[in-house]
């Protein structure tokens, strides 16, 4: 028996925008149709007898079996806050792939930039199924690779007309703005501000590590589908509370991390407040958007499914070339 070894070069270089967000879409429709197993996934902090090390970070086990993808295996990632003055990603991540048959290890994967790309690819399809049709504005709050990843992905699933984008650091936004803007041939400014992002926008979209509210209610027109992904809260709370759609991607998730996370400890929403899972709008099972004035909320806190359906995507276009480094088990 033998393991295939994909390094994070070659997984950037198997997939695209557009293929990460049909497996995502995918994925999605599998949820919806109950094709898909994928326990909650299970958090480590690292806290011994009560005493926590200043780490700054915790990990993730997310494992996950799709159906239709014949993909089984498991994530394990990582986010420490500090990372970036280290001059390291915030995210690492590895992916083991296993034969869903046999559970036989295939495969063993550079998981950092596959979480980048499906968290993009995951916004994307909630666009396509959930901002208006005429959707054409997008701003966007975090300018790091999360921000370039729903930059390419939602280009694939909508006319962009403005892209806003801004950051914490300035220059990290007009950089984002000018090289991406430069590779898609796409109208991307940076601006100064959270507000100049979110007024006026069809879809706004918050990519930080902020655990604090960034988007105000008041400043999102009619209409507007607003999307968190970030793994605290980023969102004025007026927005999940009084959005006329609340969205998640998995409820069991939510309930014990992200953007809900207070809101549920407070008792403030429950599962009753949600509309649906992203899974069934995607399967058709629940409508998606049903007017043009509906303000939409979807909090996408990731999941495991959505790795490990697109590392299986790769390993299929890699497994046969000669690039890949196998290793006898």
């Amino acid at each position: 028996m033998s393991v295939v070894l994909i390094s994070s070069e070659q997984v950037e270089k198997a997939i695209n925008a557009k293929e990460a967000v049909e497996v995502a879409e995918q994925v999605y429709r599998d949820h919806g149709s109950g094709q898909v197993v994928m326990p909650a996934k299970i958090n480590l902090n690292m806290g011994i007898n009560g005493e926590w090390p200043h780490f700054y970070g915790s990990a993730n086990s997310m494992p996950a079996y799709v159906a239709s993808l014949k993909a089984m295996g498991i994530k394990f990632v990582s986010g420490y806050t500090k990372n970036p003055e280290k001059g390291l990603p915030f995210i690492f991540g590895t992916i083991i792939l296993t034969e869903p048959e046999t559970g036989r290890p295939i495969a063993v994967m550079d998981g950092t930039y596959i979480t980048a790309i499906r968290t993009g690819a995951a916004t994307a399809v909630a666009a396509k199924y959930l901002a208006r049709k005429d959707a054409a504005v997008v701003g966007i709050i975090g300018a790091g690779l999360q921000g370039r990843m729903h930059i390419m992905t939602l280009n694939e699933v909508m006319d962009v007309k403005e892209i806003r984008i801004t950051d914490i650091n300035d220059e990290t936004a007009v950089k984002c703005a000018k090289e991406m803007g430069d590779m898609l041939s796409l109208n991307i400014k940076a601006v100064k501000s959270n507000r100049e992002v979110a007024e006026g926008a069809d879809i706004v979209a918050t990519v930080t590590v902020a655990d604090q509210p960034l988007v105000r209610k008041e400043w999102l027109k009619k209409g507007a589908l607003v999307v968190s992904v970030g793994s605290y809260q980023e969102l004025d709370e007026q927005i999940p509370l009084t959005c006329d759609k609340l969205i998640v991607d998995s409820w069991a998730q939510n309930a014990h991390r992200g953007e809900l996370l207070k809101l549920v400890k407070a008792g403030r929403i429950s599962e009753e407040d949600i509309y649906s899972e992203l899974g069934y709008i995607v399967s058709g099972e629940k409508p998606a958007r049903e007017n043009d004035d509906e303000l939409v909320c979807a909090c996408l806190i990731g999941m495991g499914s959505l790795d490990i359906g697109t590392a299986k995507y790769v390993y299929d276009k890699l497994k046969n070339t000669e690039n890949v480094v196998e290793l006898d088990l």
